[in-house]
């Protein structure tokens, strides 16, 4: 076995000891905040933290609707994951919304950005937004499959039992997954009263 060298002793040391205390600080409780002070996040110029903002509003206090105003009024923030993520926690919060927000959300879906759209189409499933539909259900003929797939399920959601005739020509799209989105929509939608 190799000697250690005071040097390589030294460097071991210095390691060890950056090492702990990375682990210590680390492990320092992180400050609790309220929930005022999370909504005042919600007015901060960096887009990370904006949104980190909201998902902490939406896991820490999801019957809470105090800060839904300020959520609603991010829904036409001129940053795209601002606006992505007003969206989708006010649907996975059921907001309640009126036409105006509607129409923000649906501004989602006329990205050229995949991931945009498919935002724009969850959020309006947890939202009483069947006024949406007509913006909807062309996305039924969109090109990425992820979106169409995400229509399918929104069309479910929010339609009623004459958007099967919208859904029926996907049960002969070339995709498998497209065709079983289309058909699990028209369950959905066969299934309402």
């Amino acid at each position: 076995m190799k000697k250690l060298t005071k040097r390589n002793f030294l460097l071991a040391l210095a390691l060890g000891l950056c090492a702990l205390t990375t682990a210590t600080s680390e492990a320092a409780p992180k400050k609790v905040m309220t929930e005022d002070e999370w909504i005042a996040e919600l007015a901060g110029p960096n887009d990370e933290k904006v949104a980190d903002a909201m998902l902490q509003l939406e896991r820490q206090f999801p019957a809470s609707t105090k800060a839904f105003p300020t959520m609603k009024k991010l829904l036409t923030d001129p940053r795209a994951k601002v606006r992505r993520k007003a969206a989708r926690v006010l649907g996975v919060l059921h907001a309640e919304v009126n036409s105006t927000d509607i129409k923000a959300i649906c501004a989602l879906m006329k990205s050229s950005e995949p991931r945009e759209v498919m935002d724009g189409l969850i959020a309006l499933r947890g939202l009483k937004a069947a006024e949406a539909l007509p913006e909807i259900v062309p996305l039924l003929k969109h090109t990425h499959l992820l979106v169409i797939g995400d229509a399918c399920r929104t069309v479910g959601a929010l339609g009623t039992k004459d958007n099967i005739k919208d859904l029926e020509p996907l049960l002969q799209h070339a995709d498998k997954k497209v065709q079983k989105e289309a058909q699990d929509a028209i369950y959905v939608l066969k299934a309402k009263a």
